[in-house]
Order: C-alpha cells, then structure tokens, then sequence
C-alpha cells in the first residue's frame, strides 16, 4: 500500500511558530471577542417575555450563526498550524478507554461498529492528549461517513515498535481504516488541502488538513492511501 504524505502543505518550524501563525491566532482571538458579544446580547434579547415571534426568529438564527463563526475561527486556528500544545508522555491504553464514547460517536451516529486491535503495553508516546484525540475523532469520523452509506467496515490497528515500523525508530502506528471506497489516484495528493473534499456544503473540508497541522506539531507522521476498495490513515507517533 503506497502512502501518501501532505509534503505539499510545506510544514517545517516557521508554519508552526512563524508570524503568519502569530497574526492568525491574534485576529481569531478578536474576532471570538466580537462573536461572544453577539451571542451574548442575542441571548438577552431572546430572554425577553414578549418578544414578536419575527423578531426572535431573526435573533435565533443571528445567534446561531455567530455560534458557527466562532466553531470555525477555531478550526481555522487549527488549520494554520496556531494550536498551543501540553506535550506529556500519554500511555494510549488507558488514554483510550477515557476518550472511547467520543471516538465511538461517529459510529454510532452511522449504525457501525469500529473493530479494534490494540496490543497492549503500549509504551508512552510524546503527544497533546486533546490534539491527539482531535486527529483521532477527525480521521474516525471520516471512517465512519465513508464507510457507512455503502454497507462498509471500519478498522483501528494500533501497534508498538516492531509492529508495523522497525523497532529501532521507536514509534507506536495507529491506522485507521475503512472500506466500502477508494479515492482516486489523481485526487489523494489533494485530501489534506485546505477545504479540499468531496461531501456536502455542511462539511468544510478542513479535518485532514487540521489532523496534518497538528500531528506535525506534535513530531507526529500521517499519511494515506487508498486502493482496492480501501482507505487507511496512518499515523507514526514517537516514543517518549
């Protein structure tokens, strides 16, 4: 199975800690603060007793709105590679068992179930544990759309040194895969683009490049690939 890597999105030190991060991160955080006094004084408005049903209307749907602005500036943030990052030695086996209701969601939501297989003893390895469970849920969730429509299965393997790298580059590899479709050659090298993707207007195509942001904060390698009626995401985290 040949992997492929989001070499194109041209990630090294200066997209990560760079000015252009700087500024992002400092124009969402303004712009979360304009948001929240929409919400808030939307709220207020709608708390009144006897407000005209047009006007509450209007006011739910200008709340709203202003709710999924902010849950965007936040994935963009994400995106531009502007996460801040509690880098600890996290054990994935008991790590698992305290994310499994969000990570099983997504199947859950599809009528699937994910089929697992964790070795256990797993050394520690050097991650966020909320960005690590970000990727997680990410690549997950497009597991489970994927897959779900077309009757397909959905797999997580997780493996330590030896299992699937050699041993002796000390990394523990999650793949995660699905069956049911396969993406094309031609448009794989593009899946961890920004807003890249082929799902409705309600999806805006920033999961894998915010998986792939994330995971090069956290020295972590991901990749994909997709042939024979299957997809798989890889992702290669050092031992701490």
């Amino acid at each position: 199975m040949q992997f492929v890597f989001p070499t194109h999105l041209q990630l090294g030190n200066e997209h990560s800690e760079g000015f252009h991060q700087e500024l992002l991160r400092g124009l969402t955080h303004k712009l979360n603060n304009l948001l929240a006094v929409i919400q808030g004084f939307s709220s207020l408005i709608l708390m009144t007793d006897d407000l005209d049903p047009g006007i509450s209307e209007n006011m739910q749907h200008i709340r709203e709105a202003s709710v999924g602005v902010a849950n965007l500036s936040e994935r963009v943030r994400g995106a531009g590679g502007c996460a801040k990052l509690q880098m600890q030695a996290l054990n994935l086996n008991e790590y698992l068992s305290v994310v499994q209701a969000a990570l099983l969601e997504p199947f859950s939501k599809n009528g699937l179930q994910l089929e697992a297989d964790v070795q256990q003893g797993l050394p520690p390895i050097n991650a966020d544990p909320t960005k690590i469970k970000d990727i997680l849920i990410e690549v997950l969730k497009n597991a489970a759309e994927a897959s779900g429509p077309v009757g397909g299965r959905a797999m997580l393997k997780i493996a330590g040194p030896g299992g699937i790298t050699p041993v002796e580059q000390r990394r523990v590899d999650i793949l995660i895969s699905n069956t049911g479709s396969t993406i094309p050659p031609d448009k794989l090298p593009q899946v961890f683009r920004a807003f890249y993707g082929s799902k409705t207007s309600n999806h805006l195509g920033l999961g894998l490049t915010i998986s792939a942001m994330l995971a090069h904060q956290m020295g972590i390698q991901i990749g994909i690939a997709s042939e024979n009626n299957t997809t798989s995401v890889w992702l290669s985290c050092p031992v701490a």
